[in-house]
């Protein structure tokens, strides 16, 4: 694997917001977006950019609490989710380096535990996972609900691995 260069991974900030929806790709996910930004912002999310000389290549979300798909129900357990890499810069180490530092930024606040859903068909990031150490812990039916950028409440099933790794 060769790595990219000159690409930072950051917070997140207001300013981000149009470009994690890559061009209207993720449109969809704008309410989402700014929903996670704020919670951010009261300190119950971490939202990690990997930027490259202005523009956003890739994406982590980091829930700070429990989801209910942990069949573990373990305090200090962070659920990463929304994890995205532009296809032109997969294989770069990018993927990689969002992960890393999104385990970083979990036992800087002294979490023990990290989850990460990937979808069964997505056999491409469950091989990124389980080669830095996730293993699969449960299912998921990945079956959930939100409401798009136009009001319109959009119903996901995605059938889902839940993978867990301890900090």
């Amino acid at each position: 694997m060769e790595a990219l260069p000159n690409f930072i991974i950051r917070n997140a900030c207001s300013e981000d917001l149009p470009a994690l929806e890559w061009e209207g790709e993720y449109r969809i996910f704008r309410r989402l977006y700014r929903r996670a930004m704020n919670e951010a912002k009261r300190g119950h999310r971490i939202l990690l950019v990997a930027d490259l000389i202005g523009r956003l290549i890739g994406q982590i979300f980091i829930q700070l609490h429990t989801i209910s798909a942990d069949p573990k129900k373990l305090p200090k357990t962070g659920y990463f989710y929304s994890f995205r890499v532009r296809s032109e810069y997969r294989n770069l180490g990018v993927g990689t380096s969002l992960v890393s530092s999104a385990e970083d930024a979990l036992r800087r606040g002294n979490f023990q535990r990290a989850l990460i859903g990937v979808a069964k068909d997505n056999s491409d990031a469950l091989r990124l996972y389980e080669r830095l150490g996730y293993r699969i812990i449960s299912e998921d039916p990945g079956e959930w609900s939100f409401i798009d950028d136009e009001n319109e409440v959009r119903k996901i099933v995605e059938p889902t691995f839940i993978l867990e790794k301890y900090l």
